[in-house]
Formats: C-alpha cells, sequence, structure tokens
C-alpha cells in the first residue's frame, strides 16, 4: 500500500463510521460480545452491524448472516470466529467493499508453520482485495475522540466511565501493554488520542501507525511499544519527520540484553551491544528510549503538559529537612543538578527564612513554621523568587505529610505556567494524597507517584530540550592516503603496527615505534629513541596484551629493556598456539587521562564511534558513550562531558585541563573513518589515547579487518 492508502487504511480502523462484527455474540466472555459491548458502554456514535448466522439479534441489534448481507458501507470489520474461517471472511468483506478489517483470532504465525501457512494466505487475500488489515492476534484499538472502544482491557470494561481523552498516541507490538497503560492513565491523570495493538503485524506494522501518528493532528505526543521493526531505518526516518513537527516521541524496546555471546576481539565491541546501538541511533533521531512502558505514559503525560526547560538547572522543594536531604542525594544519582540561587532570590527570601535556609532545597517546613504560615499568599510568595530565579529551568516539590497539600499543589502548578516552567509535584505522602491527586488531574497534570518515577521523567524533559531540529549530516572525506593504506592491511585482527598506520593516514595522532627481534636490538632502538620506553609484546594468536604480561611500562635503561624482553618472551610462550615475532618498542607517552576511543559496525545499526574512560579496567568502569558515525565535534563534546570522570578532563586536583575541542576532533576523525570504511573496518580500539593537556597521541591500537 501506499502511504496514502495506508493512512487511510489506518484512518477507516482508528475512525470508522461504521463497525460490523464477524462473530458477533451476546456472551461477553467471547471477543465478539465484549467489543461490541463497549462500543455501546462508551456510547460509539456510528452504525454497529452484528453478524452471526445463528442469530436474528445480538445485543439488542439485528443480527446478519453475512457481512454481504449488511446494508450500510461498513469501515472496519471486526473478526472474531475461529482460525480456519477467516480467510474466507476477509474474501467476504472484500466481496461487501469493506475498507478495513481487525483480526483479532488468533492461532496464527505465533503458533508455528501451520498457523504461519494461513496467516500467509489471510495476507495475500487483503493484499488482493486492497483491504486495511491489523493482526491477526489482536487485541485491538481505541479512538478516544470518537468514542472508539475496540480493545480487550479490564479497565475498560470494570474501572472507566469515559475512555481516558488526551493527546497521546500509542502504537504497541503488545496488547497487554496497553491495557495496562490505560489502566495507569486515570490514576496520573493521563489521557489519549488513540492506542493500536498490532498483533502479529502480519499486514500493518509498527512504523505505519508510527507514520499515521506524525501527521495526526490529535496526537501531540507519540508512544511506541516495540520489540522489533520491518527497517529500522524506515523508523528512524520517521522519527526525524516527528521531530521536525514538533512531536515527542518515546519509545519502550524489548530484548535491552547485549549481543549474545559473540566472541569480540576489541573492548568497543564487547562495550557497545545491539540495544546500546539502537540507543544511541534513537538519541540522534531525538526519540527519548524508556525502559518501562508506564514510566513512558507518565513522561509522555509531563510532555503535553509542561513547557520544555530552558535551563538545566533543578529546584527541589520540600516539607522537611529530610525529605530534601534524600532528594537531593537522588538528583545527584541521576546526574542531575540543583543551581545556586542568585542574590535577588536570596534577598526576596529573607522575608520568610533565615540566612540558612535561603537555598536548596528548599524546605518550605521553614516557611510554615514562620509568621502567617499556611496562608496561601504566604506561601506562594515564599515559593515564587525560587520558581523565577533565571538559574532554575523546573522544579520539583516533594509533598511529604502536611497540611495544605491540595492548595500548595495547585499554587506550585500556576506559578510554574506564570513562569514557563514545568513544576513537577511528587508524592511522598502515600495514600493521604487523593485530594491533591484530583486536583492535580483537574489542573491538566500528571501525578507524580513517586521521587524516582519524577526524576527520571525530569531527565527525559531535559532531553527532550536539548534535542535540536535534524540535520543531513554531512560526511566529511578522509585523507587521500587512507584507502592507499586499506588496501594493504589483511583480513582479521591487525597487528598495533597496521592499526597505528591506518589511524596516522587519517590524521590521527599516533605513538610511533620500531619492532625488535631480541633483546639486544630493543636494547639499541631504545638507546636511539631515548628514555624512557614502552614495550608490548608482537605475536600471532595474542590480541589482549595485557591480559598476559605482554606490556612493560616506563622502562628507564637498558638492563630495564632487556629484563622486559625476557619476560614477555617467556609469557608468550605460556600462550597456546601464539607465535612470538619480537617486541615493539615506543616512547613512553605520559598524561593525566587515558581515554579510549573505538569503532564499531553493527550489522544492523551500521557504524559508531565510543568514547570513554580507558585502561586496563574499561570493561570493570563502563564509563563511555556511544554515537553514531559520523558524530558531530559537538556531539562528541556533549559526550566527553556526559562521562562520569570527565573532572578529571576539567583540571581536577590541580590537574592540567585538557584541550575537549582537541580531543572532541580526533574523537570526530575516528567516527569520520568508521562511516567511510564501513563494514570493513568491522573494530577499532584506541586505548589508551593519552591525554595531557592540549596533547593528545593513541599510545595503542588495535582493529579488525574485513578485506
Amino acid at each position: 500500500m501506499t502511504p496514502r492508502n495506508t493512512h487511510d487504511g489506518i484512518r477507516a480502523i482508528l475512525s470508522p463510521r461504521s463497525v460490523a462484527f464477524i462473530g458477533a455474540s451476546e456472551d461477553r466472555a467471547k471477543w465478539g460480545g465484549l467489543l461490541q459491548f463497549l462500543l455501546a458502554r462508551f456510547k460509539y456514535a456510528g452504525a454497529v452491524y452484528p453478524v452471526n448466522p445463528k442469530a436474528s439479534t445480538i445485543q439488542g441489534l439485528t443480527a446478519y448472516a453475512n457481512i454481504r448481507d449488511v446494508p450500510g458501507p461498513v469501515d472496519l470489520a471486526v473478526i472474531s470466529i475461529t482460525v480456519d474461517g477467516v480467510e474466507q471472511a476477509l474474501r467476504d468483506c472484500a466481496a461487501a467493499g469493506v475498507r478495513a478489517a481487525m483480526i483479532v483470532t488468533a492461532q496464527f504465525a505465533e503458533t508455528g508453520a501451520e498457523g504461519a501457512a494461513k496467516q500467509a494466505r489471510v495476507v495475500a487475500v487483503a493484499e488482493e482485495t486492497g483491504i486495511a488489515m491489523i493482526g491477526p492476534n489482536c487485541m485491538g484499538v481505541l479512538n478516544a475522540n470518537e468514542n472508539l472502544a475496540l480493545l480487550n482491557s479490564t479497565a475498560l470494561l470494570e474501572y472507566f466511565d469515559t475512555i481516558p481523552r488526551g493527546r497521546i498516541g500509542v502504537a504497541s507490538q503488545s496488547g497487554a501493554i496497553v491495557g495496562a497503560m490505560i489502566a495507569r492513565a486515570g490514576h496520573i491523570g493521563a489521557g489519549f488520542s488513540s492506542c493500536a495493538t498490532l498483533g502479529n503485524q502480519a499486514a500493518l506494522q509498527i512504523c505505519d501507525f508510527f507514520d499515521y501518528l506524525v501527521d495526526d493532528p490529535a496526537t501531540d505526543v507519540i508512544c511506541l511499544y516495540m520489540e522489533g521493526a520491518e527497517s529500522i531505518d524506515r523508523l528512524f526516518s520517521i522519527a526525524r519527520r516527528a521531530r521536525a513537527a514538533g512531536k515527542p516521541v518515546l519509545i519502550t524496546k524489548a530484548g535491552r540484553t547485549p549481543q549474545g555471546e559473540r566472541a569480540v576481539a576489541s573492548h568497543t565491541a564487547s562495550l557497545a551491544g545491539s540495544y546500546d546501538a539502537f540507543v544511541a541511533r534513537c538519541r540522534e533521531a531525538g526519540i527519548l528510549v524508556q525502559t518501562d512502558a508506564l514510566q513512558m505514559l507518565l513522561t509522555a503525560q509531563a510532555l503535553q503538559s509542561y513547557p520544555l526547560p530552558r535551563v538545566d538547572g533543578v529546584a527541589l522543594f520540600s516539607g522537611s529537612g529530610g525529605a530534601g536531604a534524600l532528594g537531593t542525594d537522588a538528583l545527584a544519582d541521576h546526574g542531575l543538578t540543583m543551581p545556586e540561587l542568585g542574590a535577588d532570590t536570596r534577598q526576596a527570601l529573607a522575608a520568610f527564612v533565615t540566612e540558612a535556609n535561603q537555598q536548596l532545597p528548599y524546605d518550605m517546613g521553614a516557611v510554615m513554621a514562620g509568621p502567617g504560615k499556611g496562608r496561601a499568599d504566604v506561601i506562594e510568595a515564599s515559593l515564587e523568587p525560587v520558581v523565577r530565579d533565571p538559574a532554575v529551568g523546573m522544579c520539583l516539590y516533594i509533598m511529604t505529610p502536611q497540611g495544605h497539600m491540595s492548595g500548595i499543589a495547585q499554587l506550585f502548578t500556576e506559578l510554574g505556567r506564570r513562569h514557563g516552567k514545568p513544576c513537577l509535584v511528587v508524592n511522598s505522602a502515600s495514600g493521604i494524597t487523593e485530594a491533591m491527586r484530583l486536583r492535580l488531574i483537574e489542573l491538566g497534570v500528571p501525578f507524580f507517584p513517586s521521587v524516582q518515577e519524577a526524576l527520571v521523567t525530569v531527565k527525559d524533559l531535559l532531553r527532550a530540550a536539548h534535542y535540536q531540529a535534524p540535520q543531513d549530516a554531512v560526511l566529511p572525506p578522509l585523507p587521500a592516503g587512507v584507502e592507499a593504506v586499506a588496501a594493504s592491511l589483511p583480513q582479521g585482527m591487525l597487528s598495533e603496527e597496521d592499526a597505528k598506520r591506518l589511524l596516522a593516514a587519517a590524521g590521527i595522532p599516533v605513538a610511533q615505534g620500531e619492532l625488535a627481534a631480541d633483546a639486544e636490538q630493543a636494547a639499541r632502538i631504545a638507546q636511539a629513541m631515548g628514555y624512557p620506553v614502552v614495550m608490548k609484546v608482537v605475536a600471532d594468536g595474542i590480541t589482549h596484551k595485557s591480559d598476559m604480561g605482554g606490556v612493560k611500562l616506563d622502562l628507564a635503561d637498558a638492563a630495564a629493556v632487556r629484563e622486559a624482553f625476557a619476560r614477555i618472551e617467556a609469557a608468550a610462550a605460556r600462550v597456546p598456539g601464539a607465535r612470538f615475532e619480537g617486541c615493539l618498542v615506543q616512547p613512553m607517552i605520559q598524561g593525566d587521562v587515558e581515554l579510549m576511543v573505538g569503532t564499531v559496525h553493527d550489522e544492523q545499526f551500521g557504524p559508531f564511534v565510543l568514547v570513554g574512560t580507558g585502561g586496563t579496567l574499561v570493561e570493570l568502569l563502563k564509563d563511555t558513550q556511544l554515537l553514531p558515525a559520523p558524530a558531530s565535534p559537538r556531539a562528541i563534546e556533549q559526550a566527553l562531558r556526559g562521562l562520569r570522570f570527565f573532572p578529571l578532563l576539567d583540571g581536577y586536583r590541580g590537574r592540567e585541563k585538557a584541550d575537549i575541542p582537541a580531543i572532541a576532533r580526533i574523537v570526530h576523525q575516528v567516527s569520520v573513518l568508521a562511516a567511510t570504511l564501513g563494514p570493513r573496518l568491522a573494530e577499532l580500539d584506541i586505548n589508551p589515547l593519552r591525554v595531557q593537556g592540549s596533547r593528545a597521541v593513541a599510545a595503542d591500537a588495535r582493529a579488525r579487518w574485513v578485506a
């Protein structure tokens, strides 16, 4: 189907003017009975046609023996009969001019080869006749704006009088996940434009509904639950379109495990699994990746309720000092910071609290204990200076048990709207906050059940604020010598010498060395080179040199060089299958910080560059950032600042500050190398990249080349 026809088909599913039930029933325990009942429960205004050859009326409506007998046009047929009858039912739908079909019947491809064959025949009918088909094995759809509830949900059946209405559009490969999101929506104040569960995705896919939601005027925020997509490139292309349209996209993806047990030769490949690559591509496309679908709904509601913060500072308010202290720790755990309040703010707060309390976290308990405690005007006046402080981008109020909770929550929310800043109220008072929860829902903002859930949303709001309009990536050219070096490289793991030749050709500074076949030659090379020196094993069959004792550092004289050579040779002899060739002698490169820079080419997601804390503990520390290649110097600088060990680069305890733009340029050039060479450069490690001030040199490197 063309995109236009696909959108028309989805519109017939989500906004039908008429619905027919093939397999209609009086029994609500059956799908055909339950879904028809839900349409009536929520007062769907379109025509409804039960189809069942064994009944004359069903749930008070005239029943028809066959879809061909229905007197009016049918936009959507809901098919819930036995698996062997679905193919003929779909042919009958085509003969009756039905535009779309939702097949809830199971026992298709999810059961094995026989079911897959039946599914293929059904799909062939849909393609042949032009019927838009969702399912099979589909739990249904809803459209809150059309009062259309065709989704098997206990929450809809037993707990809701109206469909939770809002501007969040959902497409999910799991029906149960959507059922859970609907159940939570009422509690936190979220609402939907539409929800679609896709079942087996035999015809319409998750990307089809994603594409539709980007153009849907009733949808402001898009939530996807996915286990896979038929085209990852299409997913990210649609995401960029959503970003340009100003619609935030959130994805919860199942399958966050690493790349199985595939043996990898580089640290980069072991640290950059497929899920990490997926997240990196999502970040590039402006998608907010979630680890929990219910948290995703909470963040989605926040995105449609609050403006995005203009600065990163988070102001924390609490009803007690203890809650403020715990909240401060929680902020730090999430990498969030509280700003210093300005002099004007502190001066304004002097009317309400002592000097010791004129700071963040702001203890509202101190305000309540002062003159005019409990008065709404005093509470508002004491909150406003902090909310309007220029260093504050968003505010978080931890509501512990205290008086006037509903009123404080309303004042806090309204102050945020007045100053254009997100002001989130968090429940830390358990079940006694029910009145406050209802007040917040009336105000159209989400109720945050816990501090942790609120902080995840805070981080997502900040990420969304940092995303910029997408730009077409331009791959800068590499020096002409790169392809000449590439043409000479052998298949498989490259020696350090070959890996460094490739890096040097790309303009990346490397520590040059010379191979010594014996200890005396090593001593002569070291003497000519100048002490101190480093010696490293060169042997077929040895990749991780440090692990087997094949690296000796800071050798200060000829005797140390000879002894180191003997020890390295002996260590190599203990490695099964290794063929010792000698030792590489190179200058000892000093540095305040060791970084690792690497590349990996993922079969599904393409080339990536990784930067992180380097050295022998790289896999233990796992302090890395992964970026799609090529990565811009600006994106790389942001990634460097996101490392836990970034203070080491920023002059920690008197160290010389590193030249961050210079490091970013090196990493950028490595990323260009990865993007240009593509799958030929399967893996690359520079570890360490030794950094001292404005100088950065690749002291060691290895790579895997696929000719």
